[in-house]
């Protein structure tokens, strides 16, 4: 795991300046080794944290052995021995997966990437044809951004931050993605707040010919085909591919670890850990607030499957000590990658290089409540109430404004109650009406993917377009890398979501939540766990937004209000409101704008 960067199509000597630099902002990601490549038009850039082959040998850039072919890469390939043994040409000098890589390419050409299995980015230079390739791997599990300057010079980074240190980006703020951010708390599509700024699309690669983009997918998530099977099979099938998927996680040659939080999607990445015969390492966030507290169920886990388990206390003035380096952590705003940050700082301080995490089951096995309140049909059922009627309903409770919370329930009212207007309904953090107070300037979404139908694959790809992918999985290659600790996801697994994904509904619904991982694995995850109620992973910012971190959230919203984009009146009326528990301002409303105002502050964003 690593950071890379790269500029295409400028100087030998530029080259070499814009690399040492964007490698010295990444530092955190790769505190192992560095290295720098650089002819003339092309440069690539790297920060290393071992983890396979701990060698110098594993030093990146990489190149093949004649030295036409050059890499570097970010990621881990989990069936590169299997790769390599049909490469019997090639002669190999290392036992990394980088080089497996290089010469997969020398074989198969760009093609290769659809015989790679795991979480990757990376870039490749090719002297024969003077051509270059960026690559992302299917999920989007690990993040690869880009910037074309007006001198048609291509760069590329492992983080945003990385692109702004080059000095070749402008540090300007992307307005049109800030309905977006509002909407949904982070930016869904290949769009950045910094404007220019792109995220290379999952499942696709890039290729740069003498500076031209051309943009390729050779994977989708709608590749899957829905498949005819009894409900036993599907349950024996999903167990099978999900242990395939843990243990195909378990290789490294450093020390293992797993976020355990007691929930079922984390006890079910422990077990399968068990199952393969894995010493655990398991650590669970335990707060004073024991309305919050998960640790009981996480002991009950660990000491089933006899881990070696550490609970991580946390106070409200230990995380308030910890709150502002994980603000300037952050390389795009986000409230929720905060959790990931507390949680891997403890982990990599324990000695631990690698940790398996249980993100993704909740969208695959329809977790939320969107599944059942839309795939259930019960937001449809308000169609049945004449237009007329609900629009009067909306216009008296807009006119009172009693309640900022429940406006965009009120907003759904209003329209034709389609699918779209339902499932934005759910996801929204605020109305279009607020997004148009909060700015000096009328922005609604623009990237936002809404489920073609109520079946739970097409909600299920909604939630991984507009939750999973541009904000779970960027959060925690962030916050984890902040730490140079590499966060696996089983659940990503892209062999497991196409066999999800095809199944019926029915399988995945039943009396217990996710009911197909539950019985899939269930006989290994006690009854207490699977029947426990829903938390998720929350810290208690109720409490500590309006008492311990309310000098951080007022320096935010005092960024906000003196930025010509966003409506002071509005931002301070917010604020009043919400300290004096005024018209339900709820706390993830003031946290999201809080965090966008420091992001702004740290990175001079114009």
């Amino acid at each position: 795991m690593c950071g890379i960067n790269g500029i295409i199509g400028t100087s030998l000597n530029d080259a070499r300046a814009v690399i040492a630099s964007m490698n010295d902002t990444m530092k955190h990601r790769g505190p192992d080794d560095s290295g720098i490549f650089a002819i003339e038009g092309v440069g690539f850039g790297q920060t290393r944290l071992s983890i396979i082959d701990l060698s110098a040998a594993g030093h990146q850039p990489m190149f093949s052995n004649d030295g036409a072919i050059c890499i570097t890469f970010n990621g881990e390939i989990y069936n590169f021995k299997t790769i390599k043994s049909q490469l019997v040409d090639y002669p190999f000098t290392t036992h990394t997966d980088t080089e497996v890589i290089i010469a997969a390419y020398l074989k198969w050409g760009i093609g290769c990437v659809e015989k790679l299995d795991g979480m990757f980015a990376f870039a490749l230079h090719d002297n024969r044809i003077n051509k270059q390739f960026l690559v992302r791997d299917r999920l989007g599990v690990k993040p690869l951004y880009y910037y074309e300057t007006n001198k048609k010079e291509i760069i590329f980074a492992s983080e945003v931050r990385s692109l702004l240190a080059s000095n070749k980006v402008k540090r300007r703020l992307n307005s049109n993605a800030l309905g977006d951010y509002l909407t949904f708390q982070t930016i869904p599509g290949n769009d950045t707040l910094i404007e220019g700024v792109k995220m290379l699309p999952a499942g696709a690669y890039m290729t740069i010919d003498n500076s031209k983009i051309d943009i390729h997918t050779y994977w989708s998530i709608n590749n899957y085909v829905g498949i005819e099977t009894d409900r036993k099979t599907a349950i024996s099938k999903t167990r099978e591919l999900f242990l395939s998927a843990v243990e195909k996680r378990l290789m490294s040659d450093v020390p293992l670890g797993a976020f355990l939080s007691g929930g079922i999607d984390s006890s079910a990445v422990v077990a399968a850990m068990s199952e393969c015969g894995a010493n655990i390492n398991t650590y669970n966030i335990n707060f004073n607030e024991k309305q919050f507290s998960e640790a009981k169920y996480a002991e009950l886990i660990a000491k089933k499957f006899k881990t070696n388990h550490t609970q991580i206390d946390l106070s409200a003035n230990e995380f308030l000590g910890i709150f502002p380096s994980a603000l300037k952590a952050l390389d795009q705003p986000s409230w929720d990658g905060v959790n990931t940050f507390v949680v891997s700082k403890a982990v990599k301080e324990a000695g631990i290089s690698v940790a398996l995490s249980g993100v993704g089951g909740d969208e695959w096995f329809g977790g939320y409540p969107v599944f059942n309140r839309l795939g259930g049909g019960s937001l449809q059922k308000l169609k049945y109430i004449p237009k007329s009627i609900r629009q009067l309903i909306a216009t008296v409770a807009n006119y009172t404004k009693q309640d900022y919370s429940g406006a965009k329930k009120f907003e759904l009212l209003a329209t034709d109650m389609s699918l779209e207007n339902s499932y934005y309904a759910i996801r929204k953090l605020f109305t279009q009406e607020q997004i148009d107070s909060i700015l000096n300037q009328s922005s609604g979404f623009n990237h936002g993917y809404f489920p073609a139908s109520k079946h739970y694959k097409d909600i299920s790809i909604a939630e991984w377009e507009n939750y999973l992918k541009p904000m779970l999985l960027r959060d925690t290659d962030q916050m984890g890398m902040a730490h140079a600790l590499e966060i696996r996801e089983p659940f990503l697994d892209y062999q497991l979501v196409e066999y999800v994904l095809s199944l019926p509904d029915e399988f995945k619904k039943g009396n217990a939540p996710k009911s197909l991982l539950v019985d899939a694995m269930g006989d290994l995850i006690p009854q207490e766990i699977i029947h426990r109620p829903k938390m998720g992973f929350v810290l208690p910012w109720q409490q500590w937004l309006k008492k311990e971190l309310k000098p951080i959230v007022n320096d935010g919203l005092d960024v906000l209000c003196q930025h010509p984009q966003f409506n002071r009146a509005t931002i301070n009326e917010l604020r009043n409101n919400y300290f004096n528990n005024k018209n339900n301002i709820r706390w993830n409303m003031i946290l999201n704008l809080t965090v966008l105002g420091i992001w702004i502050k740290n990175n001079n964003i114009e």
